[in-house]
């Protein structure tokens, strides 16, 4: 199965590659069907117009299903080889030999159990999701009453639910083992936060896939009709995941500043208590002795708890601008195809 193998070498490739194809069998569909003169009358209004019903209403659903139909298992497949790449880059850290940091990186593996749960969840969301949207079918999964357009909606949704899903639930396990694997750094050193760079990119990473995934689903907000309350609620709570999704794996390598932290105040402390004594009892003395110990307990206090520098707060925020770009580009895109029409 050498051409699986290359299949899969590259998130990238398998994401381009499903939604290719889908996106080809959608259109090669809609034209053996004869769909698109009933498409382009409902378009007259605009090619990208908000519509509650209709054709073109149900395409353009279909198409942003394509598009998570291949991105979100590209995401997962990313997610797994982002977080064995980690432990890779933590090798100078980690004081590991290379074969040791590879079986540290083969030890990240996904629970069946897990991912069945949640695929589960998923799966349970994408049934569900056509009775909340509006308008709400007679009868959303009674394949009688569905439209072309319509049947690659229904096809596709649980797909998108449970790979959607499993994302989530990868990027919290993988998140998890990068956070227990702070145990096993050798040392840390207060003053040199870089050799824990990688932890932070993971988090930035994880941050990075579900905006990706805001940004497809959300043209259906920005073009569609009755996607507002459960736009609302899965955007707003992506969101806030996005945050905890960035700190989730810097939690262990947080504790571990925060003991180092600890443990030198408590010798400048001590230092600083001899240091009393002696001034107390007049006996001689370093001249600076106490200051120099004063300026290094501050020092020591001003190491950030988390290894987050300001330029990785700024990639953040540039993340969750993501969906707003992509759908600035879309109504751009809007004003470009009615002009041409």
């Amino acid at each position: 199965m050498k051409w699986l193998r290359w299949f899969v070498a590259s998130p990238l490739r398998l994401g381009l590659t499903i939604s290719g194809i889908l996106l080809l069998a959608l259109l090669l569909s809609e034209t053996l069907l004869d769909q698109w003169p009933g498409i382009a009358q409902a378009s007259q209004g605009g090619a990208l117009a908000r519509q509650t019903e209709g054709s073109l209403r149900d395409l353009r659903i279909a198409v942003v299903n394509c598009l998570l139909a291949g991105y979100l298992p590209a995401a997962f497949l990313a997610v797994l080889r982002r977080g064995k790449g980690t432990v890779h880059a933590l090798q100078g850290a980690l004081d590991c030999t290379q074969e040791e940091c590879g079986a540290l990186a083969d030890s990240i593996r996904f629970s069946p159990g897990g991912l069945t749960a949640a695929a589960l969840i998923g799966l349970a969301f994408a049934l569900a999701t056509p009775y909340v949207v509006q308008p709400v079918p007679e009868a959303p999964w009674s394949p009688a009453s569905w439209s072309p357009e319509v049947a690659w909606h229904r096809t596709l949704g649980p797909w998108v639910g449970a790979w959607g899903a499993m994302l989530a639930y990868a990027i919290v396990a993988v998140s998890r083992r990068m956070s227990r694997l702070a145990i096993e750094l050798k040392s840390i050193d207060l003053f040199d936060l870089k050799p824990l760079l990688p932890f932070t990119q993971q988090g930035l990473g994880n941050a990075l896939f579900l905006m990706g995934y805001v940004a497809i689903s959300g043209l259906m907000l920005l073009t569609e009709s009755g996607f507002g309350l459960i736009s609302l609620v899965v955007g707003t709570a992506i969101l806030a995941v996005a945050g905890v999704t960035l700190v989730l794996p810097l939690r262990g390598v947080h504790r571990r500043i925060t003991e180092a932290k600890e443990s030198e105040l408590e010798w400048v402390d001590d230092k600083l208590r001899e240091q009393r004594g002696v001034l107390k009892s007049g006996a001689e003395r370093t001249s600076g002795d106490l200051s120099d110990l004063a300026a290094y307990r501050d020092l020591v206090r001003a190491v950030r708890d988390w290894p987050i520098s300001t330029s990785s707060y700024v990639r953040f925020a540039l993340y969750l601008l993501i969906p707003v770009i992509s759908w600035a580009a879309a109504a751009l895109v809007e004003r470009f195809v009615d002009a041409l029409i």
